[in-house]
Formats: C-alpha cells, structure tokens, sequence
C-alpha cells in the first residue's frame, strides 16, 4: 500500500498542532478586503481590518491552488484524501473536484464531508489518524463517511453587526436585535448554519448551547472543540463548563476560520462535538 496524504481546507478551523502532529496539508481560504488579500496564516491582521469597520470577503480557493498543493504533495506520497466544508455553503469542494480532473492519473479521493469547521476538522483528524494506524484507502473513506451523522454543533452571536455588513441581515433587524440584546444561537447541522433559538445576554446564551447541545447527545462520549473568534481567554473558561455537562474524551480549543469569523466578528464562542459511539 502507497503512501497516503491527507489535505483539507482552512475553512475546517483544525489548529496548527494538530494539522503538525498529525502531518495534514491545509489549502487556506482566500480573505480580500480592498482588493488586498489579507494573510490568515495567522487570524491577527483579519480581526484588525474588522476593527477598522472594513468588511473582508472570503472565498472558495482556486482549482489552481488544489492543483499546486496536489502537485507539490504527489512528490512525496502516493495516495491523496481530500476533504472540505460542504459544496452547499462553498465552492471549495468543486475546486479540489476540478483540480483531481486536471491530474487523471493520479490517485485522488475528493470528499465533501457535508459539514463546516471543526465538525468537518472532526473528520480530517479521524482521517490522518487512520492513516497513521495503517488502515486502506477504502476503509479510511468508509469511517469518514460515517462520521457525517455522528458531528454537529453550535455557535453563540454576540452581535447582529457584521451579519449586516455582510448583508446577511439587514441593517434594520441588526439594530433592533442589538437593541435588544439579541443573542442568536446557531446550529452546524447538514452542512448549513441556520438560527436554532435566541437569548438575551451572552451568558445566558453559552449556558443555554450547552443545554442544547445535551439534548442532541445525550451521554454519547465526545470528543469536543470549543471554537472562538478571537476570544482564547473566553473559549477557556469555556472548557470547564463544558466538561461538567458533557461526557468528554477529549475537549481542545481551535480559532474559527475566516468563513465563519467574516460574519459573526470577534468574541464568538461555539461548540463543536463528534460522537465516538
């Protein structure tokens, strides 16, 4: 058996220690604002365009950008596995799909995992630890194809406002909810993020994902990421809370990716789960 080689987008929020330790290749998302495009190797200088009231746009990488880090990795391995955020929120999926049609030959294996973030990172992370263990190319697609129905999670709003920038709300209702002290919690569910209930302060609503995110699992053993947009210190207290109402193996930190950050802004908590039974 040929060595394998796993890659994903950046859109997966996996953080650095783990695409290292576990040897996957990240193609990144583009992020313009002004016709400039603004590193996120690093999520530094996204969040200062965001201060300075800009709006940054992201977008699905070019098949170009598969095709060189399809290239540059058949150098070394023989085998790619290549899994990205849903085709429904993304045209990153499509990219990778036209890169693997540039290189015929070659033995590539493109899946949508039909989820976004971390609950995609879920499945990247299960990937390259099967290869690690050894398992085929075929038993490897297999387990991730499983794991769509077993990740989910959810994201805390703390502001309407970048929603309205980015026009998915419009300034009006985004005024009358920040009036409010609306605080939507959104559902990763199927590849979409959609509205599953609202609050009225941010702790109220971090207490109320938690419970919602316990009735979805029930005492299945999890493996958990709590996600954040430029709030590590937020996301930390975070962790305990969600060791004592959780049945946890495993719970980490990871930043959003920009797909995310671009519409929710700094100072949003999230939780992101995959069952492990």
């Amino acid at each position: 058996m040929g060595k394998i080689k796993v890659i994903t987008d950046g859109a997966s929020s996996l953080p650095r220690f783990l695409t290292e330790k576990l040897n996957i290749g990240v193609v990144n998302i583009p992020v313009v604002c002004e016709g400039q495009e603004i590193p996120t190797d690093t999520m530094d200088e996204f969040y200062n365009v965001l201060e300075k009231g800009k709006m940054p746009k992201t977008s699905a990488p070019a098949p170009g950008d598969f095709l060189k880090k399809f290239q540059e990795t058949l150098k070394e391995y023989d085998t790619i596995i290549s899994i990205h955020i849903s085709g429904k929120v993304s045209a990153t999926y499509q990219s990778a799909c036209l890169a693997r049609e540039m290189l015929p030959e070659e033995d590539i294996h493109v899946i949508d995992s039909n989820n976004i973030s971390m609950a995609t990172g879920f499945m990247v992370l299960t990937a390259a630890r099967k290869v690690i263990e050894g398992l085929s190319v075929e038993e490897i697609k297999e387990q991730v194809e499983t794991l769509k129905e077993k990740v989910g999670g959810m994201v805390v709003l703390p502001t309407l406002k970048y929603l309205a920038r980015s026009g998915r709300v419009s300034q009006i209702q985004a005024l009358l909810g920040n009036i409010l002290s609306i605080k939507p919690i959104l559902i990763i569910n199927s590849g979409e993020v959609k509205v599953i209930d609202k609050t009225r302060s941010v702790g109220g609503s971090l207490n109320r994902m938690l419970e919602l995110a316990r009735k979805r699992v029930g005492e299945s053993r999890l493996q958990v990421a709590v996600i954040h947009s430029n709030a590590v210190e937020k996301a930390n207290n975070f962790v305990e809370r969600v060791r004592e109402n959780l049945n946890c193996s495993d719970v980490f930190i990871s930043e959003m990716g920009p797909g995310l950050a671009v519409h929710g802004g700094p100072t949003m908590i999230g939780l992101v789960w995959m069952k492990e039974n």
